[in-house]
């Protein structure tokens, strides 16, 4: 190496260090600007989502509420038609009746006889029509709710995979809650259509054997209580009758809020019983040691969307136990609780006994 020259060549080369340097220093202060303006537009992004969960939210609600006054709309006016149904039936077996006293006169009663049928028909068609409204009605519920819902949870997977890694904690949050509260929505609305079908369900009413019943349940439960340790006291329960279907999914009711409110509880403690006789019907409770509730509040418990309880606390869409309500009192029983903050709930219900059943077991 030409020693003169080496001076030269070191001076060079740290000259062009320095411009490496420099144009590096210029390249991480653009990223560092570039990742500042990705992040603030993704926060812009999940604002702009946020308000429209909002009014997603706002929106459902004023149509949840909607759906509940047409359903009493439309058992009010079930009601109204069969009354008039029964009145039409009376008033034909009248007519039916003067046209045996009077066979002299076969035309005028047989048109009035003719007339009564046509209005019985009119009416029943007029029923069935309601009900196809009220069908038709739910199901543009669940379809016009859930397309927003697919759209929000959509967007939210496509924010992730974009930009997920970029985030910050707060803007994961924010993801976090729109996700989970898209998917809460969505129970909401099944919860809230099972309810509106149940007070239009036809009933089956027969003799139902309460002890398979429970155990049955108790096995669909299985995959909720497996990690769990609960002692259940299933005593022997008398004969019922009832729609079996309504009685299944009434008792699945209880008993998974039974499971939920026991969670903080080791050993939890559930038991399913007969508390004697209500007049002539049959009293059975569903009683737990969970955290219980507080008793001034009983009222609220079977109401629509009424919770006792912080949703951060008890997931649910407090429509569980309302159903239950209408499920029981369907089949002419009535239901109530009993309970008081951590000292664990009783639930009761009443159903009319099997014939063959023996009110004092």
């Amino acid at each position: 190496m030409n020693t003169a020259e080496s001076p030269q060549q070191l001076a060079e080369a740290q000259e062009t260090v320095r411009l490496l340097q420099e144009e590096l220093a210029e390249t991480n202060r653009g990223l560092v600007t570039l990742m500042m303006e990705m992040e603030q537009r993704v926060d812009e992004r999940t604002s702009e989502l946020c308000a429209a969960h909002a009014e997603l939210k706002k929106t459902n609600s004023d149509l949840m509420q909607l759906t509940v006054e047409l359903d009493d709309r439309v058992v009010q006016r079930a009601a109204e038609l069969e009354a008039a149904n029964e009145t039409l039936t009376q008033t034909r077996i009248a007519a039916l009746n003067l046209m045996e006293d009077a066979i002299v006169a076969r035309n005028e009663t047989a048109q009035i006889n003719v007339q009564l049928e046509q209005r019985v028909h009119d009416r029943t068609a007029q029923l069935e029509a309601a009900n196809k409204e009220i069908e038709s009605f739910s199901y543009s519920v669940s379809h016009d709710l859930r397309a927003p819902l697919r759209h929000v949870q959509g967007y939210v997977d496509m924010l992730g995979r974009e930009a997920g890694g970029q985030l910050s904690d707060k803007g994961r949050r924010y993801m976090k809650t729109i996700a989970d509260a898209s998917r809460e929505m969505g129970v909401l609305i099944d919860d809230l259509l099972a309810f509106s079908r149940m007070g239009r369900a036809d009933m089956i009413e027969t003799r139902v054997n309460l002890d398979s019943l429970v155990q049955a349940t108790l096995r669909d439960l299985e995959p909720a209580t497996r990690e769990r340790n609960i002692v259940w006291k299933t005593p022997p329960l008398p004969a019922v009758q009832a729609d079996p279907a309504m009685l299944k999914l009434a008792l699945t009711n209880l008993l998974s809020n039974a499971v939920k409110f026991t969670g903080p509880r080791d050993p939890a403690q559930i038991e399913i019983g007969c508390g004697g006789m209500e007049g002539e019907r049959v009293i059975v409770f569903v009683r737990d040691n969970g955290v219980g509730f507080d008793p001034q509040y009983a009222h609220k418990l079977f109401g629509v969307f009424q919770r006792l309880h912080r949703a951060d606390e008890f997931e649910g869409t407090g429509i569980g136990l309302a159903n239950v309500r209408r499920m029981i009192a369907r089949q002419g029983g009535r239901v109530w609780a009993e309970g008081a903050l951590d000292r664990g709930a009783t639930f009761y219900f009443t159903l009319k006994p099997s014939a063959s059943t023996n009110p004092a077991n």
